[in-house]
């Protein structure tokens, strides 16, 4: 897949990865953050992704394929959540959006946002890009 993307497409597409936002990107690669945005479409496109969470992902995936198995963020402690919200973190480190996960789990879009918002408390993690990258490093079944 990432033979099909330009050089700056890739940069892009690791910082993604590692959790950062299109501000920070930005910043980091020294283009104005409009640029970063259509970059990032540009990979949604010709990877077939259809939501930032599935970008995320995608990026986090392509980031653990790069690396050695040494992994640099640790892991979640994912027994600090309870069973819904380790359920609804699985699905958001899979990709889902909430409207997706609150489908499959048969609940309310409000209710996958709680339980998303109490594990981003319970995890020390501030954005979803952040919960992906460390979700990935162990995921238990």
């Amino acid at each position: 897949m990432s033979e099909m993307l330009t050089p700056r497409e890739r940069q892009v597409l690791t910082l993604t990865g590692r959790g950062l936002k299109s501000a920070q990107i930005a910043a980091e690669l020294g283009i104005c953050e409009l640029t970063i945005r259509k970059h990032r479409s540009a990979i949604m496109r010709k990877a077939g992704l259809r939501s930032t969470a599935q970008l995320i992902a995608f990026a986090g995936g392509q980031i653990a394929e790069e690396e050695t198995e040494t992994a640099t963020a640790a892991p979640l402690p994912w027994d600090l959540l309870r069973p819904r919200e380790a359920e609804v973190v699985r699905h958001v480190v899979a990709g889902c959006t909430s409207k997706e996960i609150a489908r499959l789990l048969k609940i309310s879009p409000l209710t996958v946002q709680k339980h998303r918002e109490r594990a981003r408390e319970k995890l020390g993690v501030r954005t979803v890009g952040e919960m992906i990258t460390r979700g990935r490093v162990i995921l238990p079944a």
